[in-house]
């Protein structure tokens, strides 16, 4: 018996050291996700369609050869011949491979703004888990703090110095806060798989810390970006290039589409003669002279041109310039709720509980109070909320993450 006590404690202890929280920084999330996650490999996949699109539009097409040898029969001469057939098109000189470049181009900028993209997503979920996490902590203190009144009010009340329905008041908080605290629990189970599951992570419980603030450049700094691959303005540029190459492919090929030179040769072996002869099969482009792609590519060509003029340099910079805006008084937001307004508030708190315990404050007093601060601990982590999404907007403006912008 003495020698299963050891291994009976180990066994009570071992489930409680498992199930605690692993504490995994929005950096390390970010670094496994590019390594790991379906979203990261479901980007590459893309970019290699995107390649091997391009390696089509470009390839020639296969020649073809047709070899003849006439059988040996009587008197009959001992031919053989061989035909060799090219397909060309008028593009195939110059515009698919401009094409086929752009294409190039266009899937390596789509790809850093999709990894861009898949980073930003695993930042909102992160920092939405964070505010799950320390809602939940608020709640739980929120909780234990209401049990503790609650049990101070029951003794008052035995003393005849409260009446008992404080108590039961205190008593039915500690039940609402309690059944709160057991659904947002359940929200951030929820919130936790689904970013596990995008980090591609097979981590089961962890804990998340706050993000901390980067630097925010000025706008000349930011502007001198924008041409970044990946930023919103490089995309639009980026494919309204492509559409006009492709519309210079369908163009070139709409009149004089499709030829095949071709090449025989012709063996006598009886008559010890060789003939060589050359000629084209010409396409004639009466039925079909390549409307139907000559009309996607301008559809195509006039909706990359509308949508980059919406965005000409100036919008642009306008743009750039309220986002940023709103990026910094977000983030100065966040900092003053984080550090100075919240603070102040708990000292309030702790002075209204020091007088509700000498007798110098009600009850009302006490809860308007606590409603207060609650009220104020929520607006504070949704200005750290408001403050990552403004700069998750920034950083979609110009293609680059602000953490890597060095000035």
């Amino acid at each position: 018996m003495k020698i299963l006590l050891p291994f009976l404690l180990w066994a009570l202890i071992l489930p409680v050291q498992s199930a605690q929280a692993e504490t995994l920084s929005l950096r390390e999330m970010i670094d496994q996700a590019l390594r790991n996650s379906p979203e990261i490999a479901s980007v590459f996949n893309n970019f290699a369609n995107q390649q091997a699109t391009a390696f089509e539009v470009e390839a020639l097409d296969n020649p073809s050869a047709e070899i003849d040898l006439t059988a040996i029969e009587n008197d009959a001469s001992r031919v053989m011949s061989i035909e060799i057939e090219q397909p060309l098109k008028r593009s195939n000189f110059g515009a698919r491979q401009s094409y086929a470049n752009a294409l190039r181009h266009t899937a390596n900028a789509y790809q850093k703004a999709q990894i861009l993209e898949v980073i930003h997503s695993i930042t909102r979920s992160y920092t939405s888990y964070w505010v799950l996490q320390e809602q939940g902590k608020l709640l739980s203190q929120n909780v234990d703090y209401a049990r503790k009144k609650q049990k101070l009010i029951e003794r008052a009340a035995k003393e005849g110095r409260v009446d008992i329905a404080d108590a039961k008041i205190f008593k039915a908080e500690a039940l609402r806060l309690a059944e709160q605290l057991r659904a947002l629990n359940a929200r951030k189970m929820e919130g936790g798989t689904n970013l596990l599951k995008i980090a591609g992570m097979d981590q089961q419980v962890f804990k998340a810390l706050r993000i901390n603030s980067p630097k925010i450049p000025e706008l000349s700094v930011l502007s001198a970006l924008a041409g970044t691959e990946g930023g919103i303005r490089s995309l639009l540029e980026n494919r309204k290039s492509l559409a006009e190459k492709r519309y210079q492919v369908a163009k070139q090929d709409a009149g004089f589409s499709e030829f095949v030179p071709r090449a025989v040769m012709e063996r006598d072996f009886d008559d010890d003669s060789t003939a060589i002869l050359f000629g084209v099969n010409i396409t004639i482009p009466i039925w079909d002279r390549n409307n139907a792609e000559l009309s996607r590519a301008k559809a195509e060509r006039t909706l990359a041109q509308s949508q980059l003029n919406a965005l000409n340099e100036q919008n642009f910079t306008n743009v750039l310039a309220t986002t940023l805006a709103a990026a910094k008084a977000t983030q100065t937001s966040a900092s003053m709720y984080h550090n100075e307004i919240l603070p102040a508030w708990k000292e309030v708190q702790s002075i209204t509980d020091k007088k509700f315990d000498n007798g110098q404050a009600s009850i009302l007093d006490l809860f308007q109070m606590r409603e207060r601060v609650t009220n104020v601990q929520s607006e504070a982590l949704q200005a750290h909320l408001n403050s990552i999404e403004a700069q998750i907007e920034l950083e979609s403006l110009i293609g680059k993450r602000l953490t890597e912008i060095k000035e």
